[in-house]
């Protein structure tokens, strides 16, 4: 997904991973997870590198993440 209302579909009416762009702060992160309370599960080792815009700031990212809400 590419944008903060997808995400937030995702996360908060669908269930599920959500697999988004993030601009690799842990203030980003928290902040995402304060919002939603989804916080990133996975940073896949064999990530392919793509240029995009993180889902919450809009700052560069080079790699999408899964996050998930814990249970």
């Amino acid at each position: 997904m590419n944008t903060w209302e997808d995400f937030r579909d995702v996360i908060e009416v669908k269930g599920g991973f959500a697999f988004a762009h993030w601009d690799g702060t842990a203030e980003t992160e928290e902040k995402i997870k304060d919002e939603t309370k989804a916080t990133i599960r996975c940073i896949p080792f064999d990530n392919v590198t793509e240029d995009g815009n993180c889902i919450y700031t809009g700052r560069p990212s080079k790699q999408r993440v899964l996050f998930a809400v814990a249970y």
